[in-house]
């Protein structure tokens, strides 16, 4: 999957033109859960990882911005293994014929899934109507470096088409267009997803397990680890960046 896909959700929405980025938790937060604490200190091990993004609703709103961009920055301490996973089989237009989670499964091959669907969600809110989108997110490893994120709604709005967010690793360094004092920090490589403008609503909530095996790894030196999520916005709220650092306990052999 080489370009970022929208779905029948896709609407127009205009750019809004940024130049800045705030620390503001108020707009959003990053965190991360790391298992096992226990690391060692020079050999990568298999882990479990969550990762949960979390927006809140612009004030005088009942929404969160819309974001069109996040760029996830991981601690120095994780490898990603991608090369030992079979990508997904099919490209843009078979995603997009895919009604379901299980037909996305059939289309790129269920040896592609990475992801745990029991702690992969999200939720976009629809501000003035109260009503929230519950979403099953199934992350697929594809060639070219990148994570393919199958976003469809589930509950009573099971009929809504899935969205399709593409996400590319890239060294640290290499992502371009960050804000100021975003550049720096014990990071070394980033996903850099582009989001889908969506007919109505916004994101509020998106939630990642990649369940413990090979795909990411880790080791414990130094002993704490630090994430950066940066996310631009498409109605004119400045780009925001939340920092969330954890420690490990490094083996003693």
């Amino acid at each position: 999957m080489r370009r970022f896909v929208a779905l029948a959700l896709a609407g127009a929405i205009g750019v809004g033109v940024v130049s800045f980025a705030t620390a503001d938790e108020s707009v959003q937060t990053e965190s991360a859960k790391v298992k096992p604490k226990k690391l060692s200190k020079k050999k990568y091990q298999n882990i479990e990882y969550v990762n949960t993004i979390t927006t809140f609703d612009l004030p005088g709103t009942d929404q969160p911005p819309r974001g069109e961009r996040t760029v996830l920055d991981f601690p120095k301490q994780f490898k990603f293994n991608y090369r030992k996973f079979p990508y997904c089989k099919t490209d843009a237009a078979g995603l997009e014929t895919a009604a379901t989670t299980e037909d996305a499964i059939a289309a790129c091959g269920k040896k592609s899934v990475v992801s745990d669907p029991k702690g992969s969600t999200a939720r976009v809110k629809v501000g003035g109507s109260g009503l929230i989108i519950d979403v099953q997110v199934t992350a697929f490893n594809d060639s070219n470096k990148e994570l393919v994120l199958f976003s469809k709604p589930i509950g009573a709005v099971a009929g809504l088409p899935a969205t399709i967010l593409v996400g590319k690793l890239r060294p640290f360094k290499k992502v371009k267009g960050r804000p100021p004092g975003t550049g720096t920090g014990p990071y070394k490589e980033s996903l850099d997803v582009v989001i889908p403008p969506l007919a109505a609503g916004a994101i509020q909530f998106f939630e990642v397990t990649i369940p413990k095996g090979k795909y990411i790894q880790a080791r414990c030196k130094p002993k704490k680890l630090q994430w950066q999520a940066t996310t631009f916005f498409s109605d004119g709220t400045p780009p925001t960046s939340d920092t969330y650092a954890t420690k490990c306990k490094p083996k003693r052999k």
